[in-house]
């Protein structure tokens, strides 16, 4: 019996599979290979000190070895406190990488800066945390040294605990601890040392807030001609993005030789109605009667607002308004009745006029994350507008009524007391003295922060017993668009941690279309140039 010839086609078929199978383990072992090699690259390369706090931990199974990178969480929230690179308060540096500060203290050197400062109660922690051998050029001191090295141009490392008014706190790797873009979550910041045993060590984000105010405001004149009859709508006001001044022209038609500035618009829209409404409390100057009785004034001094103008606020996020002007009577105790009446229908807390004088001086707490706020707003001038017993009007800037307040808040259980004041002569930014003796009696009775209107310019800055006073914060919708000054002025950003005051920022603007604010880079060109003004304004007040 003769064997059966081999059928070709199966024989073609098991060359193929062997082909195949042979490929197969060829390429699986290429694959080990590079798994390998990569696998050793990457430890070899991975930094000695990782950015993220980690363990590594060792298994077998099935005779592989496995590498599992465990992240190791972080302190929790409450158990930590977090360490802040600082400037001085004029500073537009905004912030520092975190190997930048490693460098820093390691080599005692920062460019941009004359020297590095750690305060004494986070020295070791930091050093220990961030694993590096500080050299011998960084200082280590008090408050009181981290205050005097900065002010001179150096850099300070604080705890969180220690943050103040006069001192920026810069962003690491991008983040931010204070203001609107602030972190949520403090185990998001990249210097973090434990807290001490005692409660009061630890940080808590949530109680972190923020303020933001602007200066004079209103709907008539220039602001409804373009908003109304030009037809840009209640929002424009408040759709300013970025804006940047290309030089300076002669003269205003109107107004003669005030120097008016030429500026072109950058993009950004809606950034200062961001900055508004992401603030936890928003406050400006309605520097106008609301009322049913309105009418349009094309020119002249006599305000007033139409009702529904007043979404240009509410939709902006505006929380509070302050009603203690010089035009807040313009039409009278109905008039101020009125006005009361549309802000509360529209959701927008008030005070500081009223039929008569307890109305006027009538205080509410407001909420912001965990703190209560009070605003105590009072007009310094005009005394035919001032409110008595008997007359409607706005409160006086009078210490017998503005003291008692102040008091009267804290024992309601106000953390924060704000000051709303408008006072001083127009188009000046330096306060009169008996501005500043005001300013002092009212601190002393317990006011955290003083922020004026009326002058119409962005005006100087006073700190007095740690509590800082703002002058004036010049135009925010407002229509005088006739010279450089009127129309750039300043937002103040200020963020508390509860009761505590621990930062301001000034937000630089020029007013584009009579009515709608637009902010200036601080760092450079006519934003730079405007800080410099209220930096030499406040000069022999000021030590920051």
């Amino acid at each position: 019996m003769t064997d059966a010839p081999a059928d070709p086609r199966r024989t073609e078929l098991a060359s193929r599979f062997l082909v195949l199978a042979l490929g197969g383990l060829f390429l699986l072992g290429l694959l080990g290979f590079i798994v390998a090699v990569l696998d050793a690259r990457e430890r070899s390369e991975a930094p000695a000190h990782p950015s993220l706090p980690g363990t590594t931990e060792e298994s077998s199974q099935g005779g592989a070895r496995i590498v599992l990178a465990l992240a190791e969480p972080g302190p929790a929230a409450g158990q930590v406190l977090p360490v802040v690179p600082v400037a001085r308060f004029w500073s537009t540096k905004e912030g520092l990488s975190r190997d930048a500060i490693v460098r820093a203290l390691e080599t005692g050197r920062l460019r941009g800066f004359d020297r590095v400062i750690v305060e004494d109660s986070v020295f070791e922690s930091l050093a220990q945390a961030l694993d590096v051998h500080v050299h011998a050029n960084v200082a280590r001191g008090d408050m009181a040294a981290v205050g005097r090295v900065i002010r001179r141009g150096g850099l300070g490392l604080l705890p969180a605990t220690a943050l103040g008014p006069s001192m920026r706190a810069l962003r690491v790797d991008g983040r931010a601890l204070t203001g609107n873009d602030r972190i949520a979550d403090v185990t998001a910041w990249p210097l973090l040392i434990a807290a001490s045993e005692e409660s009061s060590s630890a940080w808590h984000q949530a109680d972190t807030w923020v303020l933001v105010a602007g200066g004079d405001s209103f709907t008539d004149r220039g602001v409804y001609d373009t908003v109304v009859r030009r037809g840009k709508g209640v929002d424009y006001p408040f759709d300013g993005g970025t804006a940047r001044v290309t030089g300076h022209a002669c003269c205003d038609p109107v107004f003669g030789d005030n120097i008016v500035p030429r500026y072109v618009l950058t993009g950004n829209r809606g950034a200062v109605r961001r900055l508004f409404r992401d603030a936890e409390l928003a406050i400006a100057n309605h520097e106008m009667p609301t009322t049913q009785a309105w009418a349009f004034h094309r020119s002249g001094l006599r305000f007033s607002g139409r009702p529904d103008l007043t979404r240009i606020f509410s939709r902006a996020g505006i929380d509070y308004l302050s009603l203690a002007n010089n035009h807040i009577k313009d039409y009278g105790a109905d008039g101020i009745s009125d006005t009361r009446r549309i802000l509360r229908e529209h959701g927008i807390a008030f005070g500081g006029a009223g039929v008569d004088l307890a109305q006027a001086r009538r205080t509410r707490l407001l909420e912001a994350a965990h703190a209560r706020v009070a605003i105590i707003p009072c007009l310094g001038i005009v005394r035919a507008y001032w409110a008595t017993a008997g007359e409607s009007g706005a409160t006086p800037c009078l210490d017998r009524y503005i003291v008692p307040d102040i008091k009267a808040a804290r024992r309601s259980g106000a953390d924060v007391v704000i000051v709303f004041p408008h006072w001083g002569v127009e188009y000046t930014r330096q306060p009169q003295p008996s501005m500043r003796r005001h300013a002092e009696r009212w601190v002393k009775a317990g006011a955290d922060l003083i922020v004026g209107a009326h002058s119409h310019v962005a005006g100087a800055i006073e700190d007095i017993g740690g509590s800082p006073v703002f002058y004036s914060l010049g135009n925010l919708v407002f229509d005088q668009h006739w010279s450089t000054n009127t129309m750039e002025s300043a937002l103040l950003e200020a963020t508390f941690h509860g009761g505590t005051l621990i930062e301001l920022r000034l937000r630089p603007y020029i007013i584009h279309d009579t009515s709608q604010p637009n902010l200036l880079d601080p760092a450079r060109g006519e934003g730079r140039r405007l800080l410099r003004q209220v930096r030499a304004a406040s000069a022999g007040w000021l030590d920051w």
